[in-house]
């Protein structure tokens, strides 16, 4: 596993092909956040598809741009599923809507139980 921070958010990139993309608290996730997350992924899992444990603790602001790249072609080229996570109410309600409004091209799930959203892309992971 490869640990990643940048001022927006850190990463944790498993061999095994998941990835845990947690949002720091009250920052600004933009475009290039994704493109850079997607990025650091494709580097250092080439040539695997991989999925995603989106996750934040707190409340945090998420551009148009950032929702419109995370739910695109472009980047479902090497995610394949994405699992959003967070106890937090105004989070719960965002990410469902999130689903519901861009409707993400890969299986995208919203879960208030991190385990479960693991095992749902334990399901997703090809060896």
């Amino acid at each position: 596993m490869k640990n990643f921070d940048s001022p927006n958010f850190t990463m944790n990139v498993h061999n095994n092909g998941l990835v845990e993309f947690k949002i720091k608290k009250g920052v600004s996730l933009t475009e290039s956040d994704v493109w850079l997350s997607r990025d650091i992924s494709t580097e250092q899992l080439p040539g695997k598809k991989f999925v995603v444990l989106t996750e934040a603790e707190d409340e945090f602001k998420v551009t148009q741009g950032a929702r419109h790249a995370g739910a695109s072609k472009e980047y479902a080229q090497h995610v394949q599923a994405h699992a959003l996570y967070t106890n937090h109410l105004t989070l719960k309600i965002l990410s469902n809507l999130f689903i519901k409004v861009s409707k993400p091209v890969v299986p995208t799930r919203f879960f208030d139980d991190r385990e479960k959203a693991l095992q749902w892309l334990k399901t997703y992971i090809h060896s």
